[in-house]
């Protein structure tokens, strides 16, 4: 298992992106993340394996290709969200 800090508002754009409700479902119960058990951070922490971040990677890569390029192929405002998302997956 991986664990992943992820920001509100990229919390709800995977949610939008994602199909697979075991996921869904994995992401919308994920945990406020507390620096030190004092302050919430704007981040909440999900726990996903292996398989799951490789299938999270390739729909939002099929997201951007559908939704986040320009006339000119280059990202728009959404696809340079969904690239950094894309990052924080394959950085793991």
């Amino acid at each position: 298992m991986m664990q992943f800090k992820i920001n509100h508002s990229d919390l709800k754009l995977l949610v939008d992106a994602l199909e697979d409700s075991d996921q869904v479902m994995k992401l919308k119960n994920a945990e406020q993340h507390f620096e030190k058990g004092k302050y919430p951070t704007g981040r909440y922490v999900v726990d996903l394996s292996n398989d799951e971040t490789e299938s999270i990677i390739d729909t939002l890569s099929d997201f951007l290709m559908n939704s986040g390029l320009d006339e000119n192929g280059e990202p728009n405002v959404l696809g340079l969200q969904i690239e950094a998302l894309i990052d924080i997956f394959n950085d793991s």
